[in-house]
């Protein structure tokens, strides 16, 4: 209970331990109104609801993402708090015109403990030269820039904890080998395919076309590499690959899903889901 500003009352809350008071608050991860709302009930409380309220942020609206930004770089405790940050498509044409830049740089920077990073910039321009001076080490990062090849494979060679990669790759010349030794999910088309599949034991592919031109193209030469495969899933808006290029690799494959088509005759032993 609070009597005036800033200054609390002994109740019995305050007197449990925080082993019972964690699941309480736990129980209000979905409801963001009542955690703000219990934040002051108690210093206790208030920093178990700031655990939930930040450990996951993907703000919608411009002026949202303002404020949470500006939030965490002015306290160094709650940005460590954040361990999934989603951005998507707010930054400017111009980036020195867009204050929105610098904020998100240094905002990046305060989120220490990130471990999720899904990131889709301004499609029109590279942007990848925000993510300098962040020291996290991501589990999952999805990022959907264009023309930023040179700088993520910069960044991912500082990330030897990533098992979760979303990328889609233009640069064959780049020498992608020994980085990410822990990846185990990709995601892209048949170009980063080529880039980060051979020589790795990965476990889930989400193969999503961007380009015709690829799409029918021979994976024999990668055929030990989809053998380790178990989760599957391929296609998009310009088709698919077409299966028979793929079935004979699948040696493990325990769910395949088709994006992108009304019907199909799955193999026996095959799932099929999302038609």
């Amino acid at each position: 209970m609070i009597v005036g500003r800033n200054h609390y009352v002994e109740t019995p809350m305050r007197s449990l331990p925080l082993d019972l008071l964690r699941p309480i608050v736990e129980n209000l991860a979905n409801d963001s109104r009542s955690l703000l709302t219990v934040s002051l009930a108690s210093p206790q409380l208030r920093v178990e609801a700031q655990r939930i309220l930040f450990r996951a942020v993907a703000p919608v609206r411009q002026v949202h993402h303002i404020r949470f930004l500006t939030t965490v770089t002015s306290s160094n405790l709650l940005a460590s708090l954040v361990d999934e940050y989603r951005r998507f498509n707010l930054l400017g044409m111009e980036r020195q015109e867009d204050p929105l830049w610098g904020l998100t740089c240094r905002g990046l920077q305060a989120m220490i403990n990130l471990k999720i990073l899904r990131f889709r910039p301004c499609i029109d321009q590279p942007s990848a030269e925000i993510l300098y001076g962040c020291t996290f080490q991501l589990e999952v990062f999805e990022w959907t820039g264009l023309d930023d090849e040179e700088l993520i494979l910069e960044f991912l060679q500082t990330q030897p904890q990533l098992h979760s990669l979303s990328v889609f790759w233009k640069r064959p010349d780049l020498d992608t080998s020994g980085i990410c030794p822990r990846l185990q999910v990709l995601h892209g088309d048949r170009s980063t395919i080529n880039a980060f599949l051979p020589g790795r034991r990965l476990t889930s592919l989400q193969w999503t076309p961007t380009e015709k031109g690829l799409l029918n193209d021979s994976i024999d030469h990668l055929s030990e590499e989809f053998q380790h495969i178990r989760f599957l899933s391929f296609g998009g808006y310009l088709g698919r690959p077409r299966l028979d290029l793929l079935i004979r690799h699948l040696r493990a494959v325990e769910v395949l899903e088709f994006i992108g088509l009304e019907s199909l005759t799955v193999p026996v032993g095959l799932k099929k889901i999302s038609p």
